[in-house]
């Protein structure tokens, strides 16, 4: 039964502007190692899935940027238009499930940190084996170090043997209060958007929630450019997990952090990038890819260079960094 990576690699990453921009967004950058985040997910599954059966969904734009990155073996999939997750997992899924009904499809984000690569390795590689002989959808749900409200939660219920837990109801990001109330629980685990399932499992699931996207797909005869539009644009999540009934989760320790935005880099342990003076100032997150950045007086700043902008930012409002690039867009587009 074959193994199958698919890495999801279209995003902008807008949070981590000026650095991240349309043409090397924030799967591409190196942060807080010597490897791109995207190079990291990859290295990631080094002895688990060959290298003849890695896939990576991306945008036109992105795909020759990425199939440097990723190198030669990797199979690169160009969407022809930004949908969401769930016409990306369709599209690989299919053409996995074309081949082999019965492949094992590991989904994972481009872009995110794993402290404890061994506890990563030894939690995927279980859920590997349960999707083998189970016809259940996968999600590996992070074990909650932190009230977080930022992030969607697991709802888990029964334990169904080896570590394996019952999904009982997808959360949305929930307010700090109930977000306490979560943590406390232990019933609740953060959803880190990372799937594994069989071919033939999801592409039933899609039949059930989502029958338009093979009706879709059909009716262009398999050409992805003719059938993307046509494709609901949503994710995955809302498209078709919160609407299944066969979800279960393997609670996932091991230093996990979706890298958001800027802020992320303080619990990388990499806050300070390039030349920097500060007397007086704690807290701070620099980046500079050129200028000397220099600091006095000011705490908990966001301050990022590169050889065209500097961009300085309150760490509180490390999420409104989207609205910022909103708003340069309107007046410099070359420059987002």
């Amino acid at each position: 039964m074959s193994v199958h990576l698919v890495i999801m690699a279209g995003g902008s990453g807008t949070r981590f502007w000026p650095k991240s921009t349309s043409s090397k967004p924030k799967q591409l950058l190196k942060l807080g190692s010597e490897k791109t985040l995207l190079k990291q997910t990859l290295d990631r599954f080094e002895g688990i899935i060959s290298r003849d059966h890695q896939w990576i969904v991306t945008t036109q734009a992105l795909s020759g940027a990425i199939q440097t990155e990723a190198g030669s073996h990797v199979k690169v999939l160009s969407e022809p238009q930004a949908r969401n997750t769930a016409p990306c997992v369709y599209w690989a899924s299919r053409l996995i499930y074309d081949q082999n009904p019965n492949a094992v499809l590991v989904f994972m984000p481009a872009d995110h940190f794993i402290r404890d690569q061994k506890a990563f390795s030894k939690t995927v590689e279980k859920a590997i084996e349960w999707a083998k002989t189970h016809d259940d959808l996968i999600t590996l749900g992070v074990q909650p170090t932190a009230p977080e409200t930022g992030y969607g939660y697991l709802k888990v219920g029964d334990e169904l043997g080896g570590s394996c837990l019952k999904v009982e109801q997808f959360v949305e990001k929930p307010n700090l209060e109930r977000a306490q109330e979560f943590l406390k629980s232990k019933k609740y685990l953060w959803n880190g958007g990372m799937f594994v399932w069989k071919a033939s499992v999801i592409m039933e699931a899609f039949d059930r929630a989502m029958p338009e996207m093979k009706k879709s797909w059909d009716q262009a005869l398999g050409d992805v450019k003719a059938a993307y539009p046509k494709m609901t644009a949503t994710s995955i999540d809302f498209g078709v997990m919160e609407k299944a009934q066969n979800v279960v989760s393997f609670p996932l320790s091991c230093g996990w952090d979706d890298v958001g935005a800027w802020t992320a880099l303080d619990n990388l342990e990499a806050p300070i990038t390039g030349d920097c003076v500060m007397i007086d100032a704690r807290g701070n997150i620099v980046d500079s890819s050129g200028p000397l950045v220099s600091l006095l007086g000011v705490n908990n700043l966001i301050v990022v260079a590169t050889d065209k902008v500097i961009m300085v930012a309150d760490k509180s409002r490390a999420q409104d960094i989207k609205k910022l690039v909103d708003e340069v867009k309107k007046k410099r587009p070359d420059l987002v």
